[in-house]
């Protein structure tokens, strides 16, 4: 974990609380511990965290139910945004405690009314306690949320005294709030000087009022559970070859959002994107996990601003060393993708989610939506059929003592499967190696199949092979139309012949002859 921050007045200035983690669970401890070691003690607990990191939704959802299941407390709730003076605040509080009771809202809050003009309007808490019984006071506990944006009408002092009187009368009160933002205004300058001082004095009477502080920060994965899509589901075989963009773990892991507000807003791009991607009927139950979990990662990215890169239409260089295991097409094909895809986004954030790709008929009277969707089932179909035949020649991995002989009789076992070429000849979406294959020293211990070696004793029988499938790629290529590429879909020259060329070369062996080779070469 990083902890130091680049200031430009102290190198190395520590900001502990900036990367410090508190999860839910461990909150909803620490607050039960507290309420057994103070029984029958008033007690002010202040939570507090950043803008978003769902502080409110913490409390509604997890905090006050659990307060209310386990210590049969029952929990009063108000936010001190959009009230004018503190009797606002206590009319609302008043009401609630009164409302447990099961009375008429309306005629309780006539009730406070004149309460207020019989008692005056500067009344304290423990005179307007009086003219309530104590059952409507007993076994209840008071959250005041939002406390950063108090009203400037209302007085730091007073808000505080309001505390400290309910900590009295009520003995358990929560305060919510985002520190950072306390006291902050830049409308005048009378203004900064009014914050000023009530951030002093905010500083100088917190530890007087509140018992305990909790540091309520959860971390990124913890936050991406609460609204985890029903659709998006990781169990499926090919999840732990994901890497990078298409892998939600790498990202929750690189990125650090926990804001809910921005989560949430990343899950109606995704589901927008489902909505207009839905296939009507799938091939299988593992394509349509793998198909409706790859939107998210990318809308996620694309929201976050995160590998931009991916989002821009480029050119590369190809995809490096065929023979490595731990070399995939998935960066190129991905922004093949996604450069596309762009424009889908930016019109589904221009017109609030309501993406009608019939607007974007082209020529060919495929919207940019209807070829991404070929163009990605394809994607799918790919990674299903590079990871079956992975899966075989793990088999034969598991049964020999060697690399070269794992990699024999899996080709000697598939040469008459055209459809495996692709996948023996380094041509995958994903890697297929594990995380401790990737420093390892041995290069007996990398589950991967090596073309290089089977080549050393059957270098024609393979050639002969990989021009046949050339062959049967060429006419589909070019002779039929983008719906019926299929599994050639993936094909261009940084993908496919260059990183081709590279590999021959590193062999020490001539470039194959056949009608795809030639067109590429006269391309270049």
């Amino acid at each position: 974990m990083r902890l130091a921050k680049w200031r430009a007045s102290n190198m190395y200035d520590f900001d502990y609380m900036e990367y410090f983690t508190t999860g839910r669970e461990s909150c909803k401890k620490k607050i039960e511990e507290i309420f057994e070691e103070n029984k029958n003690k008033p007690i002010a607990i202040a939570i507090n965290g950043k803008w978003g990191v769902g502080k409110s939704y913490f409390w509604k959802n997890e905090i006050a139910p659990f307060l209310k299941k386990k210590l049969n407390i029952t929990p009063i709730y108000t936010s001190v945004f959009g009230k004018k003076d503190e009797k606002e605040i206590i009319e609302d509080l008043v009401s609630q405690f009164l409302t447990i009771e099961n009375k008429n809202t309306d005629a309780i809050r006539g009730f406070i009314e004149g309460t207020f003009k019989l008692l005056g309007k500067n009344i304290d808490l423990n005179s307007l306690f009086k003219f309530f019984k104590k059952e409507h006071m007993r076994d209840t506990i008071v959250c005041i949320d939002d406390f950063e944006r108090l009203s400037d009408k209302i007085s730091v002092q007073d808000i505080l005294g309001l505390i400290c009187e309910l900590k009295e009368n009520k003995g358990l009160v929560f305060v919510i709030y985002n520190e950072n933002e306390l006291f902050k205004n830049d409308k005048s300058n009378q203004q900064d000087t009014e914050m000023a001082e009530n951030k002093i004095i905010f500083e100088k009477y917190k530890e007087k009022v509140f018992d305990f502080q909790i540091h309520f920060a959860p971390p990124t994965r913890e936050q991406f559970s609460i609204f985890m899509p029903k659709n998006l589901e990781k169990n499926f075989d090919t999840y732990k070859y994901f890497t990078d963009i298409i892998s939600i773990d790498e990202l929750l892991e690189d990125h650090h959002f926990t804001n809910l507000r921005e989560l949430d807003r990343v899950n109606y791009t995704y589901k927008t994107l489902l909505k207009e991607f839905h296939l009507e009927k799938y091939p299988s139950e593992e394509f349509k996990k793998i198909y409706n979990y790859i939107f998210y990662p990318i809308a996620y990215a694309y929201h976050f601003g995160v590998k931009k890169e991916y989002f821009e239409r480029s050119y590369g260089i190809g995809i490096g060393d065929l023979t490595s295991p731990h070399i995939s097409m998935y960066h190129e094909l991905l922004k093949s993708l996604l450069s596309e895809l762009k424009y889908a986004f930016e019109f589904i954030q221009k017109t609030g989610f309501l993406y009608i790709p019939q607007l974007f008929q082209n020529l060919n009277t495929n919207t940019p939506i209807q070829i991404c969707k070929i163009y990605l089932q394809n994607f799918v179909k790919k990674i299903i059929d590079d990871t079956k035949f992975h899966k075989e020649y793990i088999k034969e991995w598991d049964k020999e003592n060697t690399l070269k002989e794992a990699s024999i009789n899996f080709f000697l076992k598939h040469k008459n499967d055209i459809e495996s070429i692709p996948y023996m000849f380094g041509y995958r979406i994903l890697k297929y190696t594990f995380d401790e294959e990737k420093n390892s020293i041995n290069a007996k211990k990398i589950k991967s199949f090596s073309i290089e070696l089977v080549m050393e004793e059957y270098r024609q029988e393979v050639l002969k092979l990989f021009n046949k499938w050339c062959d049967m790629a060429y006419n589909n290529i070019f002779n039929k139309t983008c719906e019926d590429n299929q599994e050639y879909f993936w094909i261009n020259k940084f993908t496919f012949y260059f990183p081709l060329e590279n590999m021959f070369k590193k062999l020490n062996i001539p470039m194959p002859q056949n009608k795809l080779m030639d067109f590429y070469e006269k391309e270049i």
